[in-house]
Protein backbone atom coordinates (compact mmCIF):
# COMPACT_ATOMS: atom_id res chain seq x y z
CA UNK A 1 0.00 0.00 0.00
CA UNK A 2 1.44 3.70 -0.68
CA UNK A 3 -0.14 6.75 0.26
CA UNK A 4 0.22 9.89 -1.89
CA UNK A 5 2.63 12.34 -0.35
CA UNK A 6 1.05 15.50 1.45
CA UNK A 7 1.77 17.48 -1.44
CA UNK A 8 -0.36 15.61 -4.31
CA UNK A 9 -3.39 15.27 -2.34
CA UNK A 10 -4.94 18.49 -3.04
CA UNK A 11 -7.81 18.66 -5.19
CA UNK A 12 -6.38 21.18 -7.52
CA UNK A 13 -3.12 19.46 -8.62
CA UNK A 14 -5.12 16.33 -9.73
CA UNK A 15 -8.24 17.10 -10.83
CA UNK A 16 -7.16 20.51 -12.79
CA UNK A 17 -4.87 21.55 -14.86
CA UNK A 18 -2.70 24.03 -13.33
CA UNK A 19 -3.27 27.80 -14.02
CA UNK A 20 -1.91 30.74 -13.04
CA UNK A 21 -4.67 32.71 -11.25
CA UNK A 22 -5.26 36.02 -13.28
CA UNK A 23 -7.09 38.90 -13.57
CA UNK A 24 -8.05 39.25 -17.69
CA UNK A 25 -10.55 41.85 -18.12
CA UNK A 26 -11.00 45.30 -15.68
CA UNK A 27 -13.38 48.05 -16.13
CA UNK A 28 -13.66 50.49 -13.59
CA UNK A 29 -15.88 53.12 -15.75
CA UNK A 30 -12.70 55.54 -14.93
CA UNK A 31 -13.96 58.25 -17.58
CA UNK A 32 -14.11 62.16 -17.30
CA UNK A 33 -17.94 63.86 -17.66
CA UNK A 34 -20.86 64.45 -16.13
CA UNK A 35 -23.64 62.77 -17.41
CA UNK A 36 -21.44 61.54 -20.78
CA UNK A 37 -22.33 59.00 -22.95
CA UNK A 38 -21.15 55.75 -22.97
CA UNK A 39 -20.95 55.30 -26.47
CA UNK A 40 -17.37 54.81 -27.62
CA UNK A 41 -15.53 55.12 -24.39
CA UNK A 42 -12.66 52.85 -24.42
CA UNK A 43 -10.80 52.34 -21.38
CA UNK A 44 -10.32 49.62 -18.88
CA UNK A 45 -8.17 46.23 -19.50
CA UNK A 46 -8.29 43.24 -21.59
CA UNK A 47 -10.99 44.74 -24.52
CA UNK A 48 -10.63 45.44 -28.27
CA UNK A 49 -12.62 48.63 -29.18
CA UNK A 50 -15.08 51.04 -27.19
CA UNK A 51 -18.31 50.48 -26.10
CA UNK A 52 -20.99 50.41 -28.21
CA UNK A 53 -25.01 51.36 -27.18
CA UNK A 54 -28.01 50.70 -29.16
CA UNK A 55 -31.59 51.14 -28.03
CA UNK A 56 -33.80 54.42 -27.42
CA UNK A 57 -34.68 57.38 -24.94
CA UNK A 58 -32.93 57.47 -22.21
CA UNK A 59 -29.04 56.76 -22.66
CA UNK A 60 -26.59 54.57 -20.87
CA UNK A 61 -24.34 57.63 -19.46
CA UNK A 62 -21.49 57.54 -16.55
CA UNK A 63 -21.06 60.08 -14.07
CA UNK A 64 -25.17 60.53 -13.20
CA UNK A 65 -25.63 63.64 -11.00
CA UNK A 66 -29.03 62.29 -10.50
CA UNK A 67 -27.39 59.35 -8.08
CA UNK A 68 -25.01 61.87 -6.34
CA UNK A 69 -24.23 61.17 -2.88
CA UNK A 70 -26.55 63.29 -0.55
CA UNK A 71 -29.63 63.35 -2.49
CA UNK A 72 -32.04 60.90 -0.27
CA UNK A 73 -31.83 57.11 -0.61
CA UNK A 74 -29.03 57.25 -3.20
CA UNK A 75 -26.00 54.76 -2.99
CA UNK A 76 -23.15 56.39 -5.48
CA UNK A 77 -20.19 58.46 -3.97
CA UNK A 78 -18.96 61.58 -4.58
CA UNK A 79 -16.93 60.57 -7.71
CA UNK A 80 -19.89 58.92 -8.96
CA UNK A 81 -19.16 54.73 -8.77
CA UNK A 82 -20.92 52.32 -6.45
CA UNK A 83 -18.28 51.28 -3.62
CA UNK A 84 -18.32 47.85 -1.23
CA UNK A 85 -16.77 47.45 1.93
CA UNK A 86 -13.08 46.19 0.68
CA UNK A 87 -13.78 45.62 -2.22
CA UNK A 88 -11.16 48.25 -4.44
CA UNK A 89 -13.22 50.67 -7.12
CA UNK A 90 -12.34 53.61 -9.40
CA UNK A 91 -13.93 56.34 -11.48
CA UNK A 92 -17.53 56.32 -11.74
CA UNK A 93 -20.16 54.36 -13.29
CA UNK A 94 -22.92 53.55 -15.49
CA UNK A 95 -26.34 54.50 -15.52
CA UNK A 96 -30.01 54.92 -17.25
CA UNK A 97 -32.29 57.81 -15.45
CA UNK A 98 -35.76 57.03 -15.26
CA UNK A 99 -37.29 54.19 -16.58
CA UNK A 100 -38.41 55.18 -20.73
CA UNK A 101 -37.36 53.56 -23.71
CA UNK A 102 -34.21 50.41 -23.06
CA UNK A 103 -30.44 50.55 -24.04
CA UNK A 104 -27.92 48.20 -24.36
CA UNK A 105 -24.43 48.40 -24.46
CA UNK A 106 -21.38 45.56 -25.35
CA UNK A 107 -17.68 45.30 -25.65
CA UNK A 108 -16.15 43.07 -27.85
CA UNK A 109 -12.77 40.99 -25.62
CA UNK A 110 -9.27 40.98 -26.77
CA UNK A 111 -8.48 37.94 -28.52
CA UNK A 112 -6.31 36.92 -25.79
CA UNK A 113 -8.82 37.53 -23.27
CA UNK A 114 -10.98 35.22 -25.45
CA UNK A 115 -8.77 32.72 -25.32
CA UNK A 116 -8.28 32.20 -21.62
CA UNK A 117 -11.59 32.74 -20.73
CA UNK A 118 -13.40 30.47 -23.10
CA UNK A 119 -11.08 27.09 -22.69
CA UNK A 120 -12.34 23.67 -21.78
CA UNK A 121 -11.86 22.40 -18.59
CA UNK A 122 -11.09 25.36 -17.15
CA UNK A 123 -12.46 27.69 -14.15
CA UNK A 124 -13.38 31.47 -14.58
CA UNK A 125 -15.00 33.81 -12.35
CA UNK A 126 -16.23 37.50 -12.36
CA UNK A 127 -17.93 40.02 -10.24
CA UNK A 128 -19.25 43.34 -10.95
CA UNK A 129 -21.42 45.95 -8.32
CA UNK A 130 -24.84 46.82 -9.25
CA UNK A 131 -27.50 48.72 -7.57
CA UNK A 132 -31.48 48.49 -9.06
CA UNK A 133 -33.75 50.89 -8.67
CA UNK A 134 -37.17 49.88 -6.74
CA UNK A 135 -39.27 49.46 -9.32
CA UNK A 136 -39.06 48.33 -13.17
CA UNK A 137 -35.84 46.74 -11.72
CA UNK A 138 -34.70 44.89 -15.38
CA UNK A 139 -30.69 45.81 -15.48
CA UNK A 140 -28.86 42.61 -16.83
CA UNK A 141 -25.16 41.44 -17.93
CA UNK A 142 -24.19 38.65 -19.68
CA UNK A 143 -21.24 36.92 -21.17
CA UNK A 144 -21.61 35.19 -24.69
CA UNK A 145 -21.60 35.76 -28.26
CA UNK A 146 -24.33 38.00 -29.06
CA UNK A 147 -25.48 41.45 -27.60
CA UNK A 148 -28.97 41.93 -25.42
CA UNK A 149 -31.23 43.95 -27.95
CA UNK A 150 -34.66 45.55 -27.16
CA UNK A 151 -37.79 44.17 -28.53
CA UNK A 152 -39.55 47.33 -28.37
CA UNK A 153 -43.18 46.94 -27.40
CA UNK A 154 -42.53 43.31 -26.22
CA UNK A 155 -42.63 43.12 -22.40
CA UNK A 156 -42.00 39.00 -22.08
CA UNK A 157 -39.26 37.52 -20.04
CA UNK A 158 -38.88 41.54 -19.49
CA UNK A 159 -37.23 42.36 -22.86
CA UNK A 160 -34.33 39.91 -21.96
CA UNK A 161 -33.70 38.60 -25.62
CA UNK A 162 -30.67 38.37 -27.94
CA UNK A 163 -30.13 36.89 -31.54
CA UNK A 164 -29.79 33.17 -31.31
CA UNK A 165 -26.95 32.65 -29.34
CA UNK A 166 -25.45 32.19 -25.98
CA UNK A 167 -24.17 33.84 -22.99
CA UNK A 168 -24.41 33.52 -19.71
CA UNK A 169 -24.83 36.18 -16.68
CA UNK A 170 -27.24 37.79 -14.06
CA UNK A 171 -29.92 40.28 -14.14
CA UNK A 172 -32.87 41.86 -11.60
CA UNK A 173 -35.51 39.97 -13.31
CA UNK A 174 -37.61 36.68 -12.66
CA UNK A 175 -38.80 34.75 -15.24
CA UNK A 176 -42.51 34.58 -13.92
CA UNK A 177 -42.15 38.52 -13.37
CA UNK A 178 -41.21 41.97 -12.42
CA UNK A 179 -39.31 41.67 -8.75
CA UNK A 180 -35.95 42.60 -7.05
CA UNK A 181 -34.15 39.45 -6.57
CA UNK A 182 -30.78 38.86 -8.46
CA UNK A 183 -30.98 35.84 -10.90
CA UNK A 184 -28.97 34.27 -13.14
CA UNK A 185 -29.34 34.07 -17.21
CA UNK A 186 -28.52 32.49 -19.91
CA UNK A 187 -28.89 31.92 -23.11
CA UNK A 188 -28.46 28.62 -25.01
CA UNK A 189 -29.06 28.75 -28.51
CA UNK A 190 -32.28 30.86 -28.20
CA UNK A 191 -33.28 34.26 -28.68
CA UNK A 192 -35.17 34.12 -24.59
CA UNK A 193 -33.29 33.97 -21.86
CA UNK A 194 -33.82 31.24 -19.30
CA UNK A 195 -34.08 32.82 -16.24
CA UNK A 196 -33.11 30.60 -12.42
CA UNK A 197 -34.93 32.69 -9.72
CA UNK A 198 -33.07 32.69 -6.55
CA UNK A 199 -34.43 34.16 -3.57
CA UNK A 200 -32.10 36.50 -2.55
CA UNK A 201 -32.95 40.22 -2.43
CA UNK A 202 -30.72 43.16 -1.94
CA UNK A 203 -32.01 45.61 1.16
CA UNK A 204 -33.69 48.29 0.53
CA UNK A 205 -34.18 51.63 2.73
CA UNK A 206 -37.55 52.72 3.08
CA UNK A 207 -36.66 56.45 1.89
CA UNK A 208 -34.37 54.69 -0.89
CA UNK A 209 -34.53 55.02 -4.46
CA UNK A 210 -32.41 52.24 -5.14
CA UNK A 211 -31.38 48.52 -3.49
CA UNK A 212 -27.94 48.61 -1.37
CA UNK A 213 -24.90 47.91 -3.67
CA UNK A 214 -24.66 44.15 -4.40
CA UNK A 215 -21.53 42.87 -5.03
CA UNK A 216 -22.33 39.77 -7.35
CA UNK A 217 -19.65 37.07 -8.22
CA UNK A 218 -20.68 34.06 -11.06
CA UNK A 219 -18.16 31.06 -11.24
CA UNK A 220 -17.88 28.91 -14.56
CA UNK A 221 -16.31 25.23 -14.86
CA UNK A 222 -15.99 24.89 -18.37
CA UNK A 223 -16.56 21.37 -19.49
CA UNK A 224 -15.44 19.42 -23.19
CA UNK A 225 -18.31 20.32 -25.87
CA UNK A 226 -20.95 17.59 -25.20
CA UNK A 227 -20.92 17.75 -21.35
CA UNK A 228 -23.02 20.35 -19.64
CA UNK A 229 -20.94 23.22 -18.43
CA UNK A 230 -21.74 24.54 -14.63
CA UNK A 231 -22.84 27.97 -13.97
CA UNK A 232 -23.26 29.49 -10.14
CA UNK A 233 -24.11 32.99 -9.16
CA UNK A 234 -23.21 34.26 -5.43
CA UNK A 235 -23.96 37.14 -3.28
CA UNK A 236 -20.47 38.07 -1.65
CA UNK A 237 -21.36 40.15 1.83
CA UNK A 238 -19.05 42.83 3.62
CA UNK A 239 -19.27 40.15 6.48
CA UNK A 240 -18.53 37.01 4.28
CA UNK A 241 -15.82 37.48 1.70
CA UNK A 242 -14.61 34.14 1.25
CA UNK A 243 -14.53 32.07 -1.35
CA UNK A 244 -18.04 30.56 -1.63
CA UNK A 245 -18.49 26.98 -2.11
CA UNK A 246 -20.88 25.91 -5.23
CA UNK A 247 -23.40 24.52 -2.64
CA UNK A 248 -23.91 28.15 -1.28
CA UNK A 249 -24.74 29.41 -4.74
CA UNK A 250 -28.03 31.44 -4.91
CA UNK A 251 -28.62 30.15 -8.26
CA UNK A 252 -27.28 28.41 -11.05
CA UNK A 253 -27.47 26.81 -14.43
CA UNK A 254 -26.34 23.66 -15.99
CA UNK A 255 -26.36 23.87 -20.43
CA UNK A 256 -23.56 22.39 -22.78
CA UNK A 257 -22.45 26.24 -24.49
CA UNK A 258 -19.93 26.28 -27.09
CA UNK A 259 -17.75 28.73 -25.22
CA UNK A 260 -15.33 29.33 -27.71
CA UNK A 261 -17.38 31.68 -29.56
CA UNK A 262 -17.86 33.78 -26.82
CA UNK A 263 -16.56 37.08 -27.32
CA UNK A 264 -18.05 40.08 -25.73
CA UNK A 265 -20.02 41.34 -22.39
CA UNK A 266 -23.20 42.91 -23.00
CA UNK A 267 -25.67 44.92 -20.19
CA UNK A 268 -28.90 45.72 -20.93
CA UNK A 269 -31.51 48.17 -18.79
CA UNK A 270 -35.22 49.20 -19.45
CA UNK A 271 -34.89 51.17 -15.66
CA UNK A 272 -32.18 52.79 -14.04
CA UNK A 273 -30.03 50.48 -12.52
CA UNK A 274 -26.09 51.47 -11.77
CA UNK A 275 -23.50 48.88 -12.94
CA UNK A 276 -19.99 49.24 -11.92
CA UNK A 277 -16.61 47.18 -11.35
CA UNK A 278 -16.72 44.37 -13.96
CA UNK A 279 -14.04 42.06 -13.22
CA UNK A 280 -13.30 38.49 -15.18
CA UNK A 281 -10.59 36.16 -13.98
CA UNK A 282 -9.41 32.64 -13.43
CA UNK A 283 -9.45 32.75 -9.53
CA UNK A 284 -12.12 34.65 -7.25
CA UNK A 285 -9.28 36.36 -5.39
CA UNK A 286 -8.64 38.15 -9.00
CA UNK A 287 -12.30 39.61 -9.10
CA UNK A 288 -12.90 39.98 -5.52
CA UNK A 289 -9.63 41.75 -4.13
CA UNK A 290 -10.48 41.99 -0.93
CA UNK A 291 -11.13 38.52 -0.81
CA UNK A 292 -10.22 35.47 0.64
CA UNK A 293 -9.19 32.51 -0.75
CA UNK A 294 -10.42 29.08 -0.13
CA UNK A 295 -7.17 27.13 2.35
CA UNK A 296 -5.64 24.82 -0.36
CA UNK A 297 -6.58 21.26 1.05
CA UNK A 298 -3.96 19.43 2.74
CA UNK A 299 -2.93 16.16 4.55
CA UNK A 300 -2.13 16.88 8.11
CA UNK A 301 -1.26 13.44 9.09
CA UNK A 302 -1.28 9.71 7.54
CA UNK A 303 -0.76 6.81 9.25
CA UNK A 304 -1.18 3.22 8.66
CA UNK A 305 -0.59 -0.08 10.98
CA UNK A 306 0.06 -3.28 8.98
CA UNK A 307 -1.25 -5.17 11.77
CA UNK A 308 -4.59 -4.05 11.71
CA UNK A 309 -4.74 -2.58 7.92
CA UNK A 310 -6.19 0.90 9.61
CA UNK A 311 -5.28 3.77 7.48
CA UNK A 312 -5.76 7.34 9.24
CA UNK A 313 -5.61 10.72 7.39
CA UNK A 314 -6.21 13.85 8.69
CA UNK A 315 -6.80 17.34 6.96
CA UNK A 316 -7.25 21.08 7.12
CA UNK A 317 -10.56 21.63 6.33
CA UNK A 318 -13.88 24.00 6.51
CA UNK A 319 -16.53 23.98 9.32
CA UNK A 320 -19.43 22.86 7.52
CA UNK A 321 -17.75 21.73 4.71
CA UNK A 322 -18.20 17.86 3.08
CA UNK A 323 -15.50 15.90 2.26
CA UNK A 324 -14.50 12.43 0.31
CA UNK A 325 -11.98 9.86 -0.02
CA UNK A 326 -11.41 8.29 -3.16
CA UNK A 327 -8.39 5.07 -4.06
CA UNK A 328 -6.78 4.38 -6.99
CA UNK A 329 -3.98 1.64 -8.34
CA UNK A 330 -2.43 3.35 -10.51
CA UNK A 331 -3.57 7.51 -9.78
CA UNK A 332 -4.88 7.30 -13.57
CA UNK A 333 -8.38 5.65 -12.40
CA UNK A 334 -10.13 6.73 -9.34
CA UNK A 335 -12.31 4.29 -7.75
CA UNK A 336 -15.78 4.48 -5.89
CA UNK A 337 -15.60 6.70 -2.45
CA UNK A 338 -14.91 5.41 0.10
CA UNK A 339 -17.10 7.53 1.96
CA UNK A 340 -20.50 9.55 0.90
CA UNK A 341 -19.51 12.55 2.46
CA UNK A 342 -18.06 13.53 5.90
CA UNK A 343 -18.72 16.42 7.44
CA UNK A 344 -16.51 18.91 9.34
CA UNK A 345 -16.68 20.28 12.13
CA UNK A 346 -13.79 21.99 12.75
CA UNK A 347 -10.59 23.43 11.36
CA UNK A 348 -9.38 19.95 11.35
CA UNK A 349 -11.09 16.28 10.02
CA UNK A 350 -9.90 13.22 10.79
CA UNK A 351 -11.04 9.53 9.23
CA UNK A 352 -9.92 6.23 10.31
CA UNK A 353 -10.57 3.49 8.22
CA UNK A 354 -9.71 -0.46 7.29
CA UNK A 355 -8.54 -1.73 4.30
CA UNK A 356 -10.55 -4.85 4.49
CA UNK A 357 -13.68 -3.19 4.79
CA UNK A 358 -13.40 -1.92 1.23
CA UNK A 359 -11.51 -5.04 0.28
CA UNK A 360 -8.41 -3.33 -0.40
CA UNK A 361 -6.33 -5.41 2.09
CA UNK A 362 -4.79 -8.01 -0.49
CA UNK A 363 -3.53 -5.06 -3.38
CA UNK A 364 0.28 -4.52 -3.70
CA UNK A 365 -0.33 -0.92 -3.86
CA UNK A 366 -2.96 1.78 -3.06
CA UNK A 367 -3.08 5.55 -3.20
CA UNK A 368 -6.02 7.72 -1.54
CA UNK A 369 -6.75 10.95 -1.92
CA UNK A 370 -9.19 13.31 0.25
CA UNK A 371 -11.62 15.78 -2.25
CA UNK A 372 -13.81 18.51 -0.84
CA UNK A 373 -17.43 17.43 -1.64
CA UNK A 374 -19.17 20.66 -3.00
CA UNK A 375 -22.27 18.84 -4.07
CA UNK A 376 -22.97 18.54 -0.54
Amino acid sequence: MKLIPKHFLTLTSLLIPFTQAELILLEHFDYEGTDAPLNELDGGEGFDGPWAVTGWSRNFDIGRTAFAQGSPGTTINLRGGLEFPDHPSAGTAVSRFGTAGQREASRTLSAESQAVLTADNTTIWFSMLTSAPDNNRYGTMVFGTDILKAAQGESGNGNLTSDTGQAFGFGYRSAGGVNGNLNAVAFVDSATATVEDSLFLPPLDPEGTHHDTALTVGKINWKPDGTPDQFFLFNITADSMGEPLEADAIASIEADFKQSDFSLISIQDTGATIFDEIRFGTAFVDVVPGGTPNTPLSITEIAYSKDTKNVILGWNSIPGAAYIIKYSTDLVNWDNDLDDGITSDGDTTSRTFTLSDFGLDSLPMVFFRVERDDTN
